[in-house]
């Protein structure tokens, strides 16, 4: 077993790692890691009010400070059942977009871009690319301005307050921040340019959901009553866990999120591809120029995606400015009453959806529920780092591995702060498989499934366990056969174990046993053929978290009878192991 790993990853935001498992020819394994431990911010709101929380909420990261502070004020407005004025909608959109312009300009230009040019940080290449690095300089300290004139501060600003605004800014500070976005915009426009024209590996390239909020309206907006799925689905704010799903994992303090058993991303990317249509301006010609569909299955085009959302600031900054200055007079917030009641704040971060549900009982927060953007997009972070690492072993590029998995993060722009310095890649000993089974036996009630084909040699391998379980009075045991025909996993639920035998072609010596989950499978193209009926037939679709195969190389699958001397013996070696 080898194992590749960055254990710290450099250029995120926060403390992580990923790490990659080799067994001989195949990817067994990616972990995204995170290290930083929990914020507790939601056990530290019970028992505030509603203002208290408004405050300490945010609390959570000071990079998306601001995305919180809509987040939580939409939640709990919508709680407290409190419309605020046009103005005040107005002024929180103009805060956001200083977030949003800090945030992407931080990350394409100082922890993206180096790997593209070939330099280990932004200061190494500074020297070569001054005029990238001073205009990501002057975006970020524009953006950094806005950020303090309309929410009092750069970092946990709190002049945003439930019912409206505090102070508004002036009319001078308005035209400011006005003149000085559009003489932006030429910059702008070379940033889009810059970064739509990377040359993007595409390895990896493996379609997924994207989901982000629907602003309504037809129009392209950073928040929104109802979340969008590519899929064409939509889900009212209060319904957002039948998108989350939420679950942990033993090798992160970050939660996980799965959409129907599957993993799915957010951010600037999924925006973009379920929105883009509604660009307007100069970001729409440009989305026009560049948007293809490699940007629908490759994660690298984040960058690309944020690049176009700098350009959509930039001129929603001008249009938001005239908005606000039709209203000649600054209204005070609105008068609300404090009683029982849960509402839900659906905003887009920087780096992609961010939930806050919010619940007051007797005047007192009871409940809160963060569901940050990290969380959501960690499953598919290993995913494309696992279809990544085995497309780039398969093809004999082991020594890529490990750059390739930080490409891929760092395009996430993952705020580990959030959430709850990068790769490793191991190769197994040997013999690791008998560890594995030991531990993915133990963890759940384990359902033992022999797969194959009976008159074709070593397929036979699967079957022949199966049968020899069942000799051995092993509960839970069945054949291919009595699964697709009786919907036999209809009777199980996440608290079992699925364990499939089969013989597997992963191009290695004859008998070698390897132990996958089921989902490193289904990202293997040349294996997954064979358990889509499986699959199919597993209607909880948390249960493929805790499917495993057991494969055993074939030395033959032709047809005829009787196992190979090396099969043979891999298949007494497993039933050895589980009967002991």
């Amino acid at each position: 077993m080898k194992k590749i790993s960055v254990d710290h990853l450099a250029r995120v935001e926060g403390n992580g790692g990923i790490s990659a498992t080799i067994d001989g020819k195949v990817v067994s394994d990616v972990k995204f890691s995170i290290y930083e431990g929990p914020r507790l911010i939601e056990k530290l709101t019970l028992g505030l009010t509603p203002e208290e929380d408004v405050s300490m909420s945010p609390r959570i990261c000071a990079i998306c400070t601001l995305s919180h502070k809509n987040a939580v004020l939409r939640a709990m407005e919508n709680a407290l059942q409190v419309e605020i004025h046009p103005k005040s909608y107005l002024c929180r959109e103009l805060m956001h977009m200083g977030e949003m312009i800090e945030s992407h300009s931080l990350h394409v230009y100082y922890l993206a871009l180096p790997d593209y040019l070939g330099f280990p940080n932004a200061i190494a290449m500074a020297s070569d690319f001054e005029f990238e690095v001073k205009i990501a300089l002057e975006m970020k300290h524009f953006a950094n301005h806005i950020m303090k004139v309309l929410s009092g501060r750069y970092i946990h600003g709190e002049n945003p307050i439930i019912g409206g605004f505090g102070k508004f800014p002036s009319r001078e500070e308005l035209l400011f921040i006005k003149n000085r976005a559009i003489q932006f915009m030429p910059f702008v426009k070379k940033t889009v340019e810059l970064f739509c024209e990377l040359d993007y590996p595409d390895v990896p390239e493996q379609e997924t959901v994207y989901a982000c909020c629907e602003p309504g309206n037809n129009k392209y907006g950073f928040w929104g009553d109802e979340i969008v799925l590519s899929t064409g689905e939509k889900f009212f704010r209060d319904d957002y866990k039948n998108l989350t799903n939420e679950y942990v994992v033993s090798h992160s303090y970050c939660k996980r999120s799965r959409y129907q058993g599957e993993p799915y991303s957010v951010g600037a990317l999924a925006r973009v591809n379920n929105l883009g249509d509604r660009l307007s301006g100069e970001t729409s010609k440009m989305y026009e120029k560049y948007f293809n569909k490699r940007w629908t299955v490759n994660p690298l085009f984040h960058n690309a995606a944020q690049a176009l959302e700098i350009s959509y600031c930039f001129e929603r900054i001008v249009e938001l400015v005239n908005e606000i200055l039709e209203f000649k007079e600054d209204p005070e917030p609105v008068a609300y009453t404090v009683k029982n009641g849960k509402g839900t704040g659906l905003v887009e971060a920087p780096r992609g959806l961010l939930i806050h549900h919010h619940e007051v009982k007797d005047g007192r927060v009871s409940n809160v529920d963060i569901v940050t953007p990290t969380a959501q997009n960690a499953e598919d972070i290993e995913k494309y780092c696992h279809t990544a690492a085995q497309k780039l072993l398969d093809s004999r590029q082991e020594d890529q591995i490990k750059p390739r998995m930080e490409l891929v993060v760092r395009a996430f722009d993952p705020c580990i702060s959030c959430s709850a310095h990068m790769a490793e890649v191991k190769h197994v000993p040997k013999g690791n498989w008998k560890t594995k089974l030991k531990q993915i036996t133990e963890q759940r009630s384990p359902v033992f499934i022999g797969v194959g084909k009976p008159d074709f040699r070593d397929d036979a391998s699967g079957i022949k366990i199966a049968e020899k379980l069942r000799d051995l009075k092993l509960h839970d045991v069945w054949l291919e056969s009595e699964i697709i025909r009786d919907h036999q996993l209809e009777r199980y639920n996440k608290q079992h174990t699925l364990i499939f035998f089969d013989a597997v072609d992963f191009n290695e010596k004859a008998g070698k046993i390897t132990v996958l989950s089921m989902e490193s499978v289904l990202n293997h193209s040349q294996l997954s053929h064979k358990f889509i009926p499986f699959v199919s037939n597993i209607k909880n679709p948390n249960m493929l978290n805790n499917a495993y195969v057991v494969g055993i190389q074939p030395e033959s699958v032709q047809e005829g009878t009787g196992l190979s001397s090396s099969v043979q013996k891999a298949v007494n070696d497993i039933i050895n192991h589980l009967n002991n």
